[in-house]
């Protein structure tokens, strides 16, 4: 057959499409970190030549926002109801739990502002608690962008190594008792709010601190709601 004449290399390019490439960088993604991803790692991982991709994404930048689009695809959502306020609590939630699941996913996605249909799904129903709580257009867009901004950074923060000693193979709850031991040891008389607040520094309840930070987040934008806003 004439076509098996035709290089596999070209073949390929033939074949590859762009999920193709975008599947192959979520793995990427997953398996070595956002640092490791680069057309060539995601190229190998196919493989392929990385000129080969270059037919489909032009570069690293615009493969970020298609991997980008494609880590939105899981975001689950409740159903709306009658309380805009426990609707944003859950979502946001939900939101947080998925991008934890996902190495490195807050990284791909801080800053970006995409129309994918993936993320256009996400934020039309994201969107629709701050609508509710009758906020005029401007504090609904600005109240959604805070929310927003606070759940990536709170993913970026808690996908973060806490110190060098993460990886030489110690634990999260590890690094935390040690360093309360340290907060603790310190001299009050010069360390006097460092040495109160240990405990509270160094508790492994990720999930706690982010709805703690949520709900102020929500209370205040109920103030502003109430106050006609």
């Amino acid at each position: 057959m004439a076509g098996w004449n035709v290089p596999l290399e070209a073949r390929r390019k033939r074949t590859l499409t762009r999920t193709d490439i975008v599947q192959a960088a979520a793995r990427v993604l997953q398996r070595d970190g956002y640092e490791a991803l680069t057309i060539r790692r995601v190229a190998e991982d196919l493989g392929v030549k990385s000129a080969s991709l270059y037919w489909h994404v032009e570069t690293k930048e615009a493969l970020e926002d298609l991997l980008a689009d494609e880590l939105l695809a899981g975001v689950v959502f409740g159903e709306t109801t009658d309380d805009w306020r426990a609707d944003l609590r859950n979502d946001s939630l939900h939101f947080v739990r998925s991008l934890l699941a996902k190495r490195d996913a807050g990284r791909v996605l801080a800053g970006r502002l995409l129309a994918g249909p993936n993320t256009l799904r996400w934020m039309e129903a994201g969107l629709g608690p701050f609508r509710r709580a009758g906020l005029n257009a401007r504090d609904a867009a600005f109240a959604a962008h805070a929310v927003h901004i606070y759940m990536i950074g709170f993913v970026i923060f808690q996908g973060s190594d806490l110190s060098a000693e993460a990886r030489a193979g110690k634990s999260r709850g590890e690094i935390l008792d040690e360093t309360r031991g340290l907060f603790g040891s310190l001299p009050p008389a010069d360390y006097p709010n460092v040495t109160a607040l240990a405990h509270g520094l160094t508790i492994a309840d990720g999930e706690g601190r982010f709805l703690f930070g949520l709900d102020r987040l929500i209370a205040g934008i109920a103030d502003l709601a109430d106050a006609g806003g």
